[in-house]
C-alpha cells in the first residue's frame, strides 16, 4: 500500500480539491521464478527438497503447484486402490503448506497404512470426509513425467499462430497457446498480443486448454493485454483451463480479476 502525495496529484492537475487522503493499492506480482521440472525434482535429496519449499510462497501462484499436482497424481497412481483409500487430491492446507490429501473411509481417529510423506510432500488422511484445503484433483500422471522428460517438455512449449474466428473474422479473434509460460516464453507471447490488439477486435480469446503451467511473468502478459483490450472497450476471455493452471489463477484471485469461460464457443457466445 503506498500513499500518493497531494501536492504532486495538484502540480499535475490530477485534482483540483481533494477533502480526503488518497491511497492507492498496488497489487505487486511475485518475482518471476525459474520453474523447476518434475524430473529435477525427483533427482532431489530429501535435504535439497526441504530447502527448495523454503523458497515457494504456497498461496501465490508459482511452479510449485504443478510439482505438487504431479506428487499427488502419482501417489494416486500407486496407493489409489488401497483398501479404504476413496479420493487422493493435492491440497493448499491452511494456505501455507502443500500437501497429499487423502479421503479414506475409516472411522474417524482411524488411519489407513500409507506413507507419512511421498516425494517431498506430507500426506495427511481424512478419515469419512472432505479434505482440508483448497482442493485439486490431480487426475493420472504426466505421460512426460512418467517417461522423466519434464525438461524437455518445457522448452518445447510453444505459441500457435494467432487463429481468427471464422465467422467473425473482423471482431473476433483466438490466439491458441501451449506447454509451460514462462520467462522465457512471456516475451513472445506478448508480441503475438500487441500485433491482435492492434486490431482492436470485439473479442480477444486466449485458449489455455493446451496450457500446464504459467508463472508470475506470464500472469504480468495476460493483466497487460486485459488492460489494453478494455482500454477500447473490448473483452478478453481465458478458456480452456486446466486445474494446474486454474489453481494459480485461483489461488492469485486472478479468477476474480479476468473474464474465463469453460471454452471457446461459450467465450464467443458471452454477451
Amino acid at each position: 500500500m503506498r500513499e500518493i502525495d497531494r501536492g504532486v496529484l495538484e502540480a499535475t492537475g490530477v485534482t483540483e480539491a481533494l477533502n480526503f487522503t488518497l491511497t492507492l493499492f498496488i497489487i505487486e506480482l511475485p518475482p518471476a521464478y525459474s520453474p523447476m521440472t518434475f524430473a529435477k525434482w525427483l533427482s532431489l535429496s530429501e535435504e535439497e527438497r526441504e530447502a527448495e519449499k523454503r523458497s515457494w510462497y504456497p498461496f501465490e501462484p508459482g511452479y510449485w503447484h504443478s510439482i505438487a499436482v504431479e506428487a499427488a497424481a502419482r501417489f494416486s497412481a500407486e496407493f489409489g486402490s488401497k483398501r479404504h483409500v476413496t479420493r487422493v487430491f493435492k491440497s493448499l492446507y491452511h494456505a501455507r503448506e502443500l500437501i497429499v490429501a487423502v479421503q479414506t473411509d475409516v472411522s474417524p481417529g482411524k488411519k489407513v497404512k500409507l506413507p507419512e510423506s511421498y516425494l517431498g510432500f506430507k500426506v495427511m488422511q481424512f478419515a469419512n470426509q472432505i479434505p482440508e484445503g483448497v482442493l485439486v484433483d490431480p487426475g493420472p500422471p504426466s505421460k512426460s513425467s512418467r517417461r522423466m522428460k519434464g525438461a524437455s517438455r518445457r522448452s518445447g512449449s510453444r505459441v500457435s499462430p494467432p487463429r481468427t474466428h471464422e465467422a467473425e473474422t473482423a471482431s473476433h479473434y483466438i490466439l491458441r497457446l501451449e506447454g509451460e509460460i514462462d520467462l522465457h516464453v512471456s516475451p513472445r507471447i506478448a508480441t503475438n498480443l500487441r500485433a491482435l490488439i492492434k486490431d482492436k477486435p470485439k473479442k480477444l480469446v486466449i485458449d489455455l486448454s493446451k496450457v500446464s503451467y504459467i508463472d508470475s511473468s506470464g500472469l504480468a502478459v495476460l493483466i497487460d493485454g486485459m488492460r489494453d483490450v478494455e482500454a477500447y472497450r473490448g473483452k478478453l476471455y481465458l478458456v480452456g483451463m486446466q486445474e494446474t493452471v486454474r489453481v494459480i489463477f485461483e489461488t492469485s484471485r486472478l479468477d476474480q480479476v479476468f473474464r474465463i469461460r469453460r471454452n471457446v464457443t461459450d467465450a464467443l457466445a458471452a454477451s
